[in-house]
C-alpha cells in the first residue's frame, strides 16, 4: 500500500467558504423568486392599463420587479464581499 502525501487541514477554510456560499446563494435565490413572482403578476396586470404608468422612463413593474431587486442584490453582494468574507489561514505542511 502506498502512503498518500499529507495535505494541509482545510477544515476551517472549507467551512467558512461553505457558509459564505450558502448566504450568497440564498440572497440571490430570494431575489430571483421576487423577480419571477412579482413580474409574473404585475406584467399581466399592467397590460390592461390604458396609460402605462412609468417610473424612471420604464414601466413601474420593471423598476419594482427587476431593477430594484437587481440593485439590492448587487449592493448586498458588494457589502458581503468587502465586510463579511474573510480569509482563513492554511496550516503549513511538515517538511518530510
Amino acid at each position: 500500500m502506498s502512503k498518500f502525501p499529507q495535505k494541509p487541514d482545510t477544515g476551517a477554510s472549507y467551512r467558512q467558504s461553505k457558509r459564505e456560499m450558502f448566504v450568497m446563494i440564498g440572497v440571490w435565490v430570494v431575489a430571483g423568486l421576487w423577480v419571477i413572482g412579482y413580474n409574473s403578476q404585475a406584467a399581466y396586470a399592467a397590460e390592461n392599463e390604458a396609460p402605462l404608468r412609468t417610473l424612471l422612463g420604464m414601466p413601474r413593474w420593471v423598476v419594482f420587479g427587476w431593477l430594484i431587486p437587481l440593485c439590492a442584490a448587487n449592493l448586498f453582494t458588494f457589502w458581503f464581499c468587502l465586510c463579511f468574507m474573510r480569509d482563513e489561514p492554511m496550516e503549513e505542511l511538515p517538511e518530510e
